[in-house]
């Protein structure tokens, strides 16, 4: 069987045995992310700013690979299908059609963007690019309502009631527009997971494993060994590892402020938390989630310190004196 970039539900079990409680058990845990294709959409691409919104980059054409955030993975499982609007583009080479003029009539802020900042694709050096489907602008669908219901009254030649002050005040809060967009349906079939995916969580080992080791169960074990020690080191874990090997010679506390200088930066412009595990830092607590959006226990300052010591004996171990 040829070796793929990503495997469709339906060969999942036949080819790797893993059934669907695995796939299930997999997800739950944050060891592996579905993955999704779509045909050719219009998207607004960008990036999440903190505690804001969402940034808009360009209007784009897109077909290939996409990934939903956690909740709506594990719906598509438990209910069978999943409504998706949000996405995380993975092939930047299939994107085309940059288009870096605005496109709507109302200004941001609202409620579909907080902000209009051009930026094409080479500009971009993270591993995805964040999008949204591209929607349409219409009038309010409550404003929307409450013109018809006057018009039928013009219509009918019945005199409108007086508007309340409470209609006044709530009429006022209610945005001119709306942004409307129909989500992209999924079902179980239409579930892939990546080839590097099978291999970081050990199917793909296993399977090789099996073939040329045909007498005892020892290969699983060693596997089962090998996947164990893969998962203790987790995201955050890694993420220490990428900013002590960029900062060798920082102190804990140098760490912990650029920690917390890179959870404020807006998510696609950070140049070490690629993965936007950082959710914030408040006063000796380090909020942080994992690469499926998955809110992880908070990190304090001393664990940060002992785990940033295992870090620092495993990088410069071989420059000790």
């Amino acid at each position: 069987m040829i070796e793929k970039e990503y495997y469709r539900f339906d060969e999942l079990e036949k080819r790797f045995d893993l059934s669907f409680s695995d796939l299930k058990y997999l997800v739950e845990n944050s060891k592996i992310d579905l993955v999704l294709y779509i045909e050719q959409n219009k998207f607004v691409m960008g990036g999440w700013l903190k505690d804001k919104g969402f940034i808009g980059f360009a209007t784009i054409f897109y077909k290939g690979l996409v990934k939903v955030n956690q909740s709506e993975q594990l719906s598509l499982l438990t209910k069978n299908k999943v409504d998706c609007k949000t996405f995380s583009l993975l092939n930047k080479e299939n994107i085309i059609n940059h288009n870096l003029y605005y496109p709507f009539e109302t200004q941001p802020p609202h409620s579909f963007l907080f902000d209009w900042r051009p930026k094409v694709t080479s500009d971009i050096e993270w591993d995805f690019i964040p999008a949204k489907l591209f929607p349409k602008e219409r009038e309010h669908s409550i404003r929307s309502i409450r013109n018809m219901f006057y018009d039928s009254l013009d219509t009918l030649e019945i005199k409108a009631p007086e508007q309340s002050d409470k209609e006044s005040d709530f009429m006022a809060k209610i945005p001119q527009v709306e942004f409307y967009a129909e989500g992209i349906k999924f079902t179980l079939n239409d579930i892939c997971l990546l080839h590097s995916d099978l291999v970081k969580v050990g199917i793909i080992k296993q399977i090789k494993e099996i073939k040329t080791h045909q007498e005892t169960e020892s290969p699983l074990i060693e596997i089962n060994s090998d996947v164990s020690k893969k998962s203790r080191k987790d995201d955050f874990q890694e993420l220490i590892v990428k900013i002590v090997t960029n900062k060798p010679e920082f102190t804990a506390k140098e760490y912990w402020r650029l920690i917390e200088s890179e959870s404020e930066e807006m998510e696609g412009f950070r140049t070490l938390d690629i993965y936007n595990l950082l959710v914030g830092v408040t006063g000796n607590y380090i909020k942080w989630q994992d690469r499926s959006g998955k809110p992880r226990k908070e990190i304090s300052f001393n664990a940060f310190s002992n785990r940033l010591s295992k870090v620092r004996k495993e990088i410069f171990v071989n420059n000790d004196n």
